[in-house]
């Protein structure tokens, strides 16, 4: 079976034309010229659409799906999160990772489990932290740097990290 990952999530209907705008979690926005048929995955519920076209507006993306043309055909779409396979998802260098590789990796600190990646919080243009939720349910975030993170290993869900001494005091 297929496994998908979220390029964009549609938060609104936009005009009267049956437009959606995006959120892109994708750092490829290119890769919308490429796509025909996309996946719609909202609680639930999978949607099959044929991308009609798309443009770039504000730091969205806006999305006309082929059959869809007054904006209460596309009702049912908001909230949704359009998915590409995996297999389809763009080579990255060594050393960078698709958020949602990440997500429910174990922290480990030595031997120590710190707790799991439960969300990816952005800070900038580039950077960003790792949300981390300890098996008490307490939250803290771990900056997504090669001076904390000494090794990631996607396929056995591990972080490896040696973090400076009052990064956890809140959590522990």
């Amino acid at each position: 079976m297929p496994e998908f990952s979220s390029i964009a999530r549609i938060v609104k209907s936009r005009g009267i034309r049956g437009e959606v705008a995006a959120e892109l979690l994708t750092d490829f926005p290119e890769r919308f010229s490429s796509l025909n048929q996309v996946r719609i995955f909202k609680e639930g519920r999978e949607f099959l659409e044929q991308l009609e076209k798309h443009w770039f507006h504000k730091g969205r993306i806006i999305l006309k799906f082929k059959g869809r043309d007054r904006p209460e055909e596309v009702e049912e779409l908001i909230g949704g999160e359009l998915q590409i396979e995996d297999d389809h998802r763009v080579s990255l260098p060594q050393g960078s990772y698709f958020h949602s590789d990440l997500m429910e990796c174990r922290i480990l600190e030595g031997e120590v489990s710190l707790g799991s990646v439960t969300g990816i919080q952005k800070t900038g243009s580039e950077g960003c932290n790792l949300v981390v939720t300890t098996l008490e349910g307490k939250e803290f975030q771990i900056p997504l740097v090669k001076e904390f993170v000494s090794k990631v290993d996607v396929e056995e869900k591990v972080i490896r990290v040696d973090l400076p001494p009052g990064l956890t005091d809140d959590v522990n």
